[in-house]
């Protein structure tokens, strides 16, 4: 008996190692592909009613694929540049960040992230600047796990709960929905919000011609990453472009101010985002921060995601270890009683 349980054992780590071996190249597509699935599913549904699964289904791949088409073809023209702009952008920011008085805990962040943050975000994009068909081939291994979570979403998210152990289940009840709430949280709140006004600025930036297509696309990725910090945000991307263009024409200047007012920040933390975040849990910003920029220097760009669950899941098993300690005190005490 005990040889058998010896060759199971051995079996089930040897079947593990090769699938990690056969995965471990692809585990940042994967993880973006069930991330998309996540994002995609509320507006899936909502399709569904209309149109029907089938066609619902289509529709969103279909949009889904030609913006992971166009996403291929401006890496192919532009991430040389790009990369050099967000680089001097980066810079120049994480300069002028150090200058700031703030508490020593988040000045000690900074600094930290002033170190290793544009060095780790470098190698990131150099990794598919020097090969395009490794990207080319992430993004169809990302189609493919869009397609198949987002066809058996319903499926998937059942067979997770029947996989909870039956013994202390709401311990495990509790931690999925921990990680639910923070995938929430980052994926369409922080995430989706602050892609959506590095867009606008993008455009902004493009349009209004203060830079180039590369240089507008490196001055969205740094709203992005402004966005994502504590006291911060997409305005200062902005007021900066606002000022650049007030040597240039102060009518335009102003015309971009108020794009930027409106498109970016600050109108729409009042208007949409609360609108975004009413029914869901919070997350401290702090927390997300720490999650997000440690994640990405530990596991590169699938950290956005990993980095936040797993400092979720350690505040939940915080939040049982202190319920357990609680009730174990109260029976202890009771016992004593009697």
């Amino acid at each position: 008996m005990e040889r058998e349980k010896v060759v199971w054992a051995a079996l089930v780590a040897i079947i593990l190692f090769l699938v990690w071996k056969t995965l471990k190249e692809l585990i940042t597509p994967i993880v973006f592909g069930i991330a998309a699935t996540y994002i995609a599913y509320p507006f899936y549904v909502k399709l569904a009613n209309k149109v029907g699964r089938r066609w619902s289904l289509l529709i969103v791949s279909a949009i889904v694929s030609l913006l992971s088409i166009l996403f291929l073809i401006g890496v192919a023209l532009w991430i040389t540049d790009t990369l050099k702009n967000l680089y001097t952008y980066l810079d120049a920011f994480f300069s002028w960040l150090g200058t700031l008085k703030v508490p020593g805990a988040l000045s000690s962040l900074f600094d930290a992230m002033a170190t290793s943050f544009p060095e780790k975000l470098r190698g990131m994009l150099l990794q598919y600047t020097l090969s395009l068909p490794k990207l080319a081939l992430q993004l169809i291994v990302f189609l493919a796990v869009f397609y198949a979570t987002l066809a058996n979403a319903d499926f998937l998210a059942k067979e997770v709960y029947e996989l909870l152990p039956s013994t202390n289940r709401d311990i495990s009840e509790r931690m999925l929905t921990k990680v639910r709430n923070t995938v929430d949280a980052i994926l369409k709140t922080w995430l989706f919000f602050s892609i959506t006004k590095g867009f606008f600025l993008s455009i902004g930036f493009y349009i209004f011609k203060l830079s180039n297509a590369a240089g507008s696309i490196a001055a969205g990725i740094l709203c992005i990453i402004l966005e994502l910090l504590p006291f911060m945000g997409g305005w200062i991307m902005w007021l900066i472009g606002a000022m650049l263009l007030w040597h240039r024409s102060p009518g335009l200047a102003v015309l971009f101010a108020i794009y930027g007012f409106i498109m970016i920040s600050p109108l729409p933390d009042y208007t949409i985002k609360p609108r975004l975040t009413k029914h869901r849990a919070k997350v401290s910003s702090v927390v997300a921060l720490v999650g997000i920029f440690g994640g990405i220097m530990a596991f590169g760009a699938v950290g956005i995601i990993l980095g936040p669950i797993a400092i979720g899941l350690l505040f939940a098993l915080i939040e049982v270890w202190k319920e357990y300690e609680a009730k174990r005190s109260s029976k202890a005490h009771q016992s004593q009683d009697a």
